[in-house]
């Protein structure tokens, strides 16, 4: 492929799903200014490897993977903490609600169930591409997914009132 050819394919894709990248790396960090640098550093790399796409998967799961391989590889480098409730407040228009309270519980999950919800539950991939992009087996991506809502129920339930003991009622007069 010829470079003007290149570049206008590369175009047409950033045109399509640079906006889709950016939320997703912006719901990976929880940092505006982290996110901006991690999807351009994720589109960047589309470009040097667009000639190895394969097509065996969407752009979309493909960049994405490329997102969530950077995000992964700065971790270990630098060890980046989250704070959720920076990162919430950070991410939750990004999402079709406002509760600043789910984000925040999002955001408290561990890292790899986190992945694997916001994949899953807000990216909207199923559950097979999911684990393509995570380099991980179906399996183990319904169990994070299943997981990461089992935790979020818990900490988002309300605070279950204890039994109240069974009161009798008597009457003081027949019936």
């Amino acid at each position: 492929m010829n470079d003007d050819a290149r570049r206008a394919q590369f175009d047409n894709l950033y045109a399509e799903h640079a906006g889709r990248v950016y939320r997703f790396a912006l719901r990976l960090t929880g940092n505006r200014e982290e996110a901006e640098d991690l999807a351009a550093e994720a589109l960047a790399e589309a470009y040097r490897t667009l000639d190895r796409y394969r097509g065996d998967s969407g752009y979309s799961s493909w960049l994405c993977a490329i997102v969530l391989n950077k995000w992964r590889m700065q971790r270990r480098k630098r060890g980046v903490p989250l704070d959720p409730i920076r990162a919430a407040k950070d991410v939750v228009s990004t999402f079709q609600f406002e509760d600043l309270t789910l984000a925040q519980a999002i955001y408290s999950l561990p890292n790899q169930l986190r992945e694997a919800f916001l994949l899953v539950k807000s990216e909207g991939f199923t559950h097979a591409e999911a684990a393509k992009i995570a380099k991980v087996p179906v399996g183990t991506m319904y169990f994070r997914v299943h997981a990461s809502i089992r935790k979020l129920r818990a900490e988002l339930m309300p605070i279950q009132m204890p039994k109240m003991a069974t009161i009798e009622v008597t009457c003081d007069h027949e019936v």
